[in-house]
C-alpha cells in the first residue's frame, strides 16, 4: 500500500515507522529538515522536506497515485487543506488528526469520514473513567460502517473479571472485539493481558446492533 504521510511530528513520526515495518510504501511530507532527517535514519520511508500548503506539492509527488494520505500535523487549518486537496485527487482513504471541533463539522462536509478529534477522544476516556462502571461509552464515531469504538471498565460484578482474554473473546458476540486494554496509566495489547481484573478498561470495537449485550459483559 503506498501512504502518504503529512506531518512528521510524533503521530506521523510513529506511524510512518510502523507502516514500514510491516512493508508498506511511506513517504513523509515536513517542513523541518531536521525532523525528516531523523525519520529517514530511523524508517526506510521517502521524506519530502516542503509546506504542505504548497498546491505544487501535489502535483510533483502525483498526490492521486497514494492509496492513503494521513493529515498528521499540529495544525488544523494546515490538516484541513491537505484533507481538501487529497479529496479533489480522488483520493478514497483520508485520515485527518482534528483538535478543534469546527474543523471536524468542515471535515465533514468535505466527505471526510476517518477524523480522529484527539480532545474528543480525551475527555471521553476520562468520561468513561467516571461514568463506564455504569455503562459502556462511545469513544469516537464509526470508522467505517456501522462500527463503534467504546470502552467500559470492568467492575467486581462483570461477568469477565477473571477472565482469560481467550476466554473474554469467546464471551464476546459475534461483531466484537478488544482492541487494547488501558490500565495503570497505558495501553496493553490484549495478548499481553493474562485475564481481565477490576477497574481494567477494555477498548472494544463493536456493531451498534450488539453494543447491549456488550455491556451485559462490563
Amino acid at each position: 500500500m503506498k501512504v502518504l504521510i503529512i506531518g512528521a511530528g510524533e503521530v506521523g513520526r510513529l506511524l510512518a515507522r510502523r507502516l514500514s515495518e510491516i512493508g508498506h510504501s511511506v513517504t513523509v511530507v515536513d517542513k523541518s529538515e531536521e525532523r525528516i532527517v531523523r525519520l529517514s535514519d530511523e524508517a526506510d520511508v521517502m521524506g519530502v522536506v516542503r509546506d504542505a500548503t504548497d498546491p505544487l506539492l501535489y502535483s510533483e509527488i502525483d498526490l492521486s497515485s497514494f492509496d492513503v494520505v494521513v493529515a498528521a500535523t499540529d495544525r488544523d487549518e494546515v490538516n484541513l487543506f491537505v484533507a481538501a486537496v487529497a479529496r479533489l485527487h480522488r483520493v478514497h482513504r483520508v485520515f485527518v488528526r482534528v483538535r478543534n471541533p469546527e474543523t471536524s463539522r468542515l471535515l465533514s462536509m468535505l466527505g471526510v469520514e476517518n477524523i480522529i478529534a484527539e480532545r474528543q477522544i480525551a475527555a471521553n476516556i476520562l468520561f468513561s473513567y467516571i461514568q463506564g462502571h455504569y455503562s459502556i461509552v462511545e469513544l469516537l464515531p464509526a470508522l467505517q460502517g456501522d462500527f463503534l469504538v467504546v470502552s467500559g471498565v470492568v467492575r467486581a460484578t462483570s461477568p469477565v473479571r477473571g477472565k482469560s482474554m481467550s476466554e473474554v473473546d469467546s464471551m464476546m458476540p459475534r461483531g466484537a472485539r478488544i482492541l487494547l486494554v488501558y490500565h495503570d496509566g497505558e495501553f496493553r495489547d490484549p495478548r499481553d493481558v493474562p485475564y481481565l481484573e477490576e477497574g481494567m478498561m477494555p477498548i472494544i470495537i463493536a456493531r451498534r446492533d450488539v453494543l447491549r449485550e456488550v455491556a451485559r459483559l462490563l
